[in-house]
This record gives structure tokens, sequence and C-alpha cells, in this order.
């Protein structure tokens, strides 16, 4: 079975000072976007953490405020 190469051809394209200048946000911004991502993965799990840790904390809290009245209640 034969098959085809698709050749791709590049061209260069002269870009204007304006679009140098777009593209090169476009760079900065996409950089900047990979770093904090990758800080927002790391900070994500921590946060989880806390969170939970909060709420079982508060729970708690609930549970033993509602232990303690239903014993004065006595």
């Amino acid at each position: 079975m034969a098959t085809k190469k698709n050749k791709t051809e590049n061209k260069e394209v002269e870009l204007t000072p304006e679009q140098q200048n777009m593209q090169a946000h476009i760079n900065s911004l996409t950089k900047k976007i990979q770093a904090h991502q990758f800080e927002i993965d790391e900070l994500l799990p921590s946060l989880r953490t806390y969170t939970q840790t909060l709420a079982n904390s508060l729970q708690n809290t609930a549970n033993t405020n509602e232990e303690e009245n239903k014993n004065d209640s006595n």
C-alpha cells in the first residue's frame, strides 16, 4: 500500500514592529500564566487541607456545644 507524504511549506513572515510587540506580549503572558498555573496546582492541595481541617474543627465544636447543652438541660 502506497502512502502519500504530505509536505508542508514553512514561509517566514516579516512582522511589523507593532505585530512583533504583540507577539512579545503574547509570549510573556503565556509564560506568566504557565508559571502561575504551576503555583496554583501546588497551592490547591494545601488550600483544600486547611478548608477541610477548619470544617472538621467547626463540626467538632458544634457537636461539643450540642452535647454540653444536652447535659445542662438534664
